[in-house]
C-alpha cells in the first residue's frame, strides 16, 4: 500500500478506528483494515478499507475473518480472493483441448454377450 493511499484512508476516516470508534493518537500504530474481509470478498477498493488499531482491533477482527476463510476452506467453497485469482489464470491447469478432427482412431466396441451365448 502506497503512503498517498494510506494517507487518503487516514483522511477520509479522521484518524478514527471504526471497531472501537477511539481516536488513534499520534504515533500509536494502525492499519488499513478490509471492512469486508480480502481473502473472503477479493474487494482492496478505497471504499472497504478503514483505519483500525494495529494490535487490539485489527488482529481481533483478522483472527475472526480467518475462522471464516479456514471454514470455508475446509468446505470446498471459493472465496472472493480465490474467484479473482482464478479469472486471472492462476493455480488452473490449462487442457491441452480436443482435436477439431475428432479421434485419430476408431476405438471398436465390445457387445455383450447375449444370454444365451455365454460359455
Amino acid at each position: 500500500m502506497t503512503k498517498a493511499r494510506r494517507l487518503r484512508i487516514w483522511e477520509k476516516e479522521k484518524g478514527v478506528c471504526y471497531l472501537c470508534e477511539r481516536k488513534v493518537l499520534a504515533g500509536e500504530p494502525w492499519d488499513a483494515e478490509h471492512v469486508k474481509a480480502w481473502t473472503i470478498y477479493g474487494d482492496d477498493s478505497d471504499e472497504n478499507l478503514k483505519v483500525a488499531h494495529k494490535e487490539v482491533c485489527h488482529k481481533a477482527k483478522t483472527d475472526a475473518d480467518m475462522k471464516i476463510v479456514h471454514k470455508s476452506n475446509r468446505q470446498g467453497l471459493v472465496t472472493g480472493q480465490q474467484a479473482r485469482l482464478a479469472k486471472r489464470g492462476h493455480g488452473l491447469i490449462q487442457s491441452r483441448g480436443f482435436s477439431k478432427d475428432g479421434p485419430k482412431q476408431k476405438i471398436p466396441s465390445r457387445p455383450w454377450p447375449k444370454k444365451g451365448d455365454r460359455t
